[in-house]
């Protein structure tokens, strides 16, 4: 079996979440909404993979500041994947996406609920809006 490490950014600015749209022709879930992340490269840490990822896929600059969850998932080709969620605050830069994704949109954390998903991302968005913002 296939196996790597994940990392997402929950990026907070001005008490707004950045989500972004997968592209219809992702080969994960394409046409979901998700937050900022990717794999791990080969001798990477993981807070240098979400700066990397971060700037790759929204270009713009973040500044790490706690890990908030661990999960796992299987991709639809099999692979098996550790994931770590950190949460970041928005520090510099416009939002100019990859190819990856069609769509980007700053919300609140209680709107989250109304985009097209993952289950666990909805609870993990859940927990975070009843941690930061009670």
């Amino acid at each position: 079996m296939k196996f790597g490490v994940a990392v997402k950014g929950i990026i907070n600015k001005d008490g707004k979440i950045l989500v972004l749209k997968r592209a219809a022709h992702d080969d994960h879930k394409p046409g979901v909404w998700e937050t900022v992340g990717g794999s791990m490269d080969e001798n990477e840490s993981p807070q240098e993979t979400l700066k990397r990822e971060v700037m790759e896929e929204a270009g713009i600059v973040v500044e790490i500041i706690e890990p908030f969850n661990v999960f796992s998932f299987k991709k639809d080709n099999g692979e098996f994947k550790i994931g770590i969620t950190f949460i970041c605050k928005y520090v510099s830069g416009q939002v100019e996406l990859s190819e990856e994704h069609s769509e980007y949109k700053w919300i609140e954390p209680g709107e989250f609920m109304n985009f097209e998903s993952v289950p666990s991302l909805h609870n993990e968005i859940k927990k975070y809006s009843e941690k930061y913002y009670g």
